[in-house]
């Protein structure tokens, strides 16, 4: 998690799933070379380390199934904006060698009250559900149906935030004005021309 993700976003999409996933870690840096818990798992040998990140380069989940391999997966998530996920990739050369999984993606976000820089862009929360929802499918992991918590928590989340950015008498809430839908908002100049990921 990007240290900026974990000082704003004390609720994020980040910290809902590691809350409802109990055999998950946030770590929390901007770059990885060095920390010695990200570096515990890519030099233990009992560790099969991925990183959740497209690019031409990834094994897309749902074109082909997962090989599991006789060490004990890891996926590495990074969680943040899509700029500042960017950058963790980019400053940590560590993360360049790991195999990387991806999936594609035909749905919309639900997290409707953040601007997606393109339609197939989901947030941190939903992109680990679809994995999730892949392996189990293909029988990687163990079938879970507690995990449409996860979805629920979020959109409880996005319903209450609308919400109290709805309510005149709410002058604490840090927002001043209502959110605007999805089809509403005009995308940057700086946001169209600047590509959301490494593909390689």
């Amino acid at each position: 998690m990007h240290p900026k993700e974990a000082k704003k976003q004390p609720l994020g999409t980040g910290r809902i799933t590691h809350k409802a996933l109990t055999n998950s870690e946030i770590i929390i840096d901007q770059t990885f070379d060095q920390n010695l818990r990200v570096q515990e798992y890519l030099n233990d040998p009992k560790w099969d380390c991925y990183l959740l990140y497209p690019g031409r380069q990834a094994h897309n989940l749902s074109e082909k199934p997962f090989q599991k391999s006789q060490g004990q997966p890891v996926l590495f998530v990074l969680d943040g904006t899509w700029p500042c996920a960017k950058s963790m990739l980019r400053d940590s050369p560590s993360l360049h060698s790991l195999p990387r999984l991806s999936f594609t993606n035909n749905k919309k976000s639900r997290f409707h009250i953040k601007h997606q820089p393109a339609e197939y862009c989901l947030s941190t929360l939903e992109s680990i559900y679809e994995v999730l929802s892949l392996l189990e499918e293909q029988n990687i992991e163990e079938k879970n149906p507690d995990k449409d918590c996860l979805l629920e928590a979020m959109d409880a989340m996005v319903t209450f935030q609308i919400k109290c950015a709805n309510d005149p008498n709410l002058e604490s809430y840090k927002r001043k004005k209502a959110y605007k839908t999805p089809s509403e908002r005009k995308p940057t100049v700086k946001s169209i021309e600047r590509s959301v990921f490494f593909l390689d």
